[in-house]
């Protein structure tokens, strides 16, 4: 089957074709390794370029990349574009990642004749964009009228059902990992390679370094944490929000912007993993890809007490603290510490969950 599949190029401070990364690299590589010729038409906010990209073989199948600015859709232009997806002649058109891409994905199988489905991998309402004025109607239409629409996690698939009313059915797909990075590994060898002290406690954790993200609960809760407990350091990994300092002081690590090989090391490195969020738009909808992430290393975890992270962890209540809430971070923090308790949780990996969503998409071809 021929597919296209619609996405940005960056996301989550990662460059999709660079460092391979996540949901947006991962959707159509699996869908290449079931069998499928897809064709990923990847938007570039930053740069001026529009070029065919290049291919990639993941027999039976392949990916082929094609690159466009964001530019040569501005204006609902997109002749150029259209003639090039028209000779891939596709059978099914997917749009992932925000509005701008569900809109050309349901703009594109129109012209083509063809069904299209949405990938929903947040709350698109909470991203910035969706405050530009006709955009959240775009966003709307766009769900509305799917063949299909994956969503990342169940809440997510309960407001689209109850706010958007799709004519298709909604699948939850949620995030997966890569084994090859996060899986169970030597702690002493991960402080090595990333150059951290060898036998104090460590907590921390990596991502996007934003109040969104509920990154201002941990700075707050550290001063307290760190009074608290001989010897423990915070490690902080990832994009920092410039609207958001980290703290400062001796025993604040930053490891800066890793590959996503490094966060699995930082990972194994740590002794307690936090999975911060607020009580928001964004944080009741969004998928703990970290939390995922950080259990299939071994990582004992706390997480804030909001959306899928609470249905995840519902089982495991002593790991959870109500979100922005200062103290009762501290407490789960020094809980786990003493404690160390895993969740019972199994992450699947990518493989695993395409192949269950595969034939939604080839049911759309039919």
């Amino acid at each position: 089957m021929k597919v296209v599949f619609v996405c940005k190029r960056y996301y989550t401070g990662k460059d999709v074709i660079q460092h391979r990364f996540g949901r947006l690299y991962e959707f159509p590589t699996q869908l290449a390794r079931l069998g499928h010729q897809v064709t990923v038409l990847c938007l570039d906010y930053r740069n001026d370029d529009c070029h065919e990209g290049f291919t990639v073989e993941f027999a039976p199948g392949s990916v082929r990349w094609v690159i466009a600015s964001v530019r040569s859709i501005l204006g609902f232009r997109v002749g150029a574009i259209y003639r090039t997806i028209k000779a891939v002649q596709p059978e099914v058109v997917v749009g992932s990642s925000d509005i701008p891409c569900l809109w050309l994905a349901r703009r594109l199988a129109r012209l083509l004749g063809v069904a299209y489905a949405v990938d929903l991998y947040d709350n698109y309402e909470s991203f910035g964009q969706a405050r530009i004025p006709g955009l959240r109607r775009i966003l709307k239409a766009s769900i509305r009228h799917a063949g299909a629409v994956i969503v990342v996690s169940s809440a997510l698939k309960k407001k689209v059902i109850d706010d958007y009313s799709p004519l298709g059915a909604v699948f939850v797909m949620n995030n997966g990992i890569a084994r090859s990075s996060f899986s169970i590994g030597d702690c002493a060898a991960a402080r090595v390679s990333l150059g951290l002290p060898a036998s104090a406690k460590l907590i921390g954790t990596a991502g996007n370094l934003s109040r969104m993200k509920g990154l201002d609960t941990v700075y707050a809760a550290w001063s307290g944490i760190e009074g608290l407990v001989e010897d423990i350091y915070l490690v902080l990994a990832g994009r920092v929000d410039p609207k958001l300092p980290m703290p400062s002081g001796e025993r604040v690590i930053y490891l800066g912007e890793l590959l996503e090989a490094e966060v699995g090391q930082l990972f194994r490195a740590l002794d307690v993993g936090i999975i911060p969020a607020h009580d928001s738009i964004f944080g009741r909808y969004c998928f703990p890809q970290k939390l995922f992430e950080m259990v299939a290393c071994g990582l004992p975890v706390v997480a804030a007490k909001v959306g899928a992270i609470d249905q995840v962890l519902r089982t495991k209540p002593e790991m959870l603290f109500a979100s922005g809430d200062i103290e009762s971070l501290k407490a789960a923090v020094l809980f786990q510490l003493q404690n160390c308790q895993l969740a019972d949780i199994k992450p699947k990996e990518w493989g695993e969950l395409i192949a269950a969503v595969e034939p939604v998409i080839v049911d759309l071809a039919k």
